[in-house]
């Protein structure tokens, strides 16, 4: 329950769409489209297309801000368009033609459609480890991200950067304004953590995630390309919030 002084503190928006079982959802104003790819063996990956007709694509603003995954190594396959991805502060660019681009877990990192690009940026990648984890980047964390996002735009709101804190904290990652960059890390893990714990859920009353954007899977159950739940020897965990 959130209560009017939340609201009027860090007003949010009052409806959510429900998201918690599609496989392809959108970004806010159809900037960029997201479909989760499962594999044989229980893991997922994902499929982004970011639309070159966005003029936030087209300027290079469609990619998430920089962030750190403390438990997870990310890696990226460009199928059409050009992705630029910073990771440390070194700025990479990449086509169809470069291959297998990684970003090893405690990397600053972020990524988007470079603005010299003509045609929209296709790319698909996936995270290691991605399964029989809780408290990873996984499908949920995205779709709780997009979603609330989209719902902000729709209610005119800007996003709050406590429920931003607190989505990639429960996804033990970190959001790393350029501000912050000097700060060691062990250290901004302890007031990322602070942030989200103290100030987005307790103070505000933010979630770490929501219903309406989280799909709950029994352990040894997978989610088939047809959206039939399947029996599987190993099991996409995720989280029960």
């Amino acid at each position: 329950m959130v209560w009017a002084w939340q609201l009027w503190l860090s007003p949010r928006p009052l409806r959510r769409r429900i998201n918690a079982s599609q496989k392809s959802f959108v970004a806010a104003g159809n900037m960029a489209r997201f479909d989760v790819l499962d594999e044989p063996d229980g893991r997922w990956g994902l499929r982004e297309t970011h639309y070159i007709d966005n003029p936030r694509v087209k300027a290079g603003l469609s990619g998430p801000p920089l962030h750190i995954h403390l438990k997870q190594d990310e890696f990226f396959v460009v199928d059409q368009g050009i992705l630029a991805a910073e990771i440390d502060g070194k700025e990479h660019v990449l086509t169809k033609n470069d291959g297998v681009l990684p970003i090893y877990r405690n990397s600053r990192h972020r990524f988007w459609s470079h603005p010299s690009a003509t045609e929209s940026l296709i790319f698909h990648g996936w995270a290691d480890p991605c399964k029989d984890q809780d408290h990873i980047l996984d499908a949920n964390f995205l779709r709780n991200v997009v979603g609330y996002f989209a719902d902000c735009h729709e209610a005119g709101l800007q996003p709050s950067v406590f429920q931003l804190i607190l989505f990639y904290d429960n996804a033990s990652s970190l959001l790393t304004p350029p501000w912050l960059n000097w700060m060691p890390l062990w250290l901004l893990v302890i007031v990322h953590h602070m942030l989200a714990t103290w100030i987005a859920a307790g103070l505000l009353g933010y979630k770490p995630s929501y219903p309406e954007n989280t799909e709950v899977l029994d352990q040894g159950e997978r989610t088939g390309p047809d959206g039939v739940v399947q029996r599987q020897h190993h099991s996409a965990k995720t989280r029960r919030d």
